[in-house]
């Protein structure tokens, strides 16, 4: 049985490096056997995801044999529902979902409608932007929409990329195949 470890990304334009700092004791206390750092290119003025950029932040905190790069996710809904599909290829036994506290209740509904198996949802406290806190609640209820009736995922997605002027996957991202 495998525990897999899901890290959500968020926002290249604050504090990342800090946010994978304050995670790290998390990943170190659930042992996963593999970590999935999940989300994609949503700057238009920063050419890297926020996968390869937590990446690069937890290599100075923490070394771990098996880190997958999900590139693609350009919401949360996205963040879980590609990071699921990279890890059914193991016999996963336990998710555990780390994200920042604004972002923590609607993981743990989309984690318990999508993952429906033994996960924990831990967040890490991150300064966000009020725009961002003042919008949750309704991004809250169009994921979990979305969750439930797949066919509007797409919609979701494109809607998310131009409020986030975000150009879509980073030019080294690998396609995954996942909508």
């Amino acid at each position: 049985m495998t525990t897999v470890a899901i890290v959500c990304g968020y926002d290249l334009h604050s504090e990342l490096s800090e946010y994978v700092r304050r995670l790290v004791p998390i990943l170190e206390a659930a042992r996963p056997d593999t970590i999935v750092l999940s989300g994609g290119r949503t700057s238009r003025h920063i050419d890297d995801s926020e996968a390869n950029a937590m990446s690069v932040a937890l290599a100075g905190h923490l070394s771990h044999p098996n880190v997958i790069l999900e590139e693609s996710a350009m919401t949360t809904l996205d963040n879980i529902v590609f990071a699921r599909s990279i890890a059914r290829s193991n016999d996963v036994s336990r998710y555990v979902v780390i994200c920042d506290r604004v972002h923590a209740p609607k993981v743990t509904l989309l984690a318990a409608l999508l993952l429906r198996r033994n996960f924990q949802v831990h967040s890490v406290p991150r300064r966000m932007p009020l725009k961002i806190v003042l919008f949750e609640p309704v991004s809250l209820v169009a994921e979990a929409f979305a969750a439930v009736f797949p066919f509007f995922r797409s919609t979701l997605r494109r809607a998310t990329m131009v409020l986030k002027r975000a150009t879509g996957p980073s030019p080294r991202s690998a396609p995954q195949g996942v909508v």
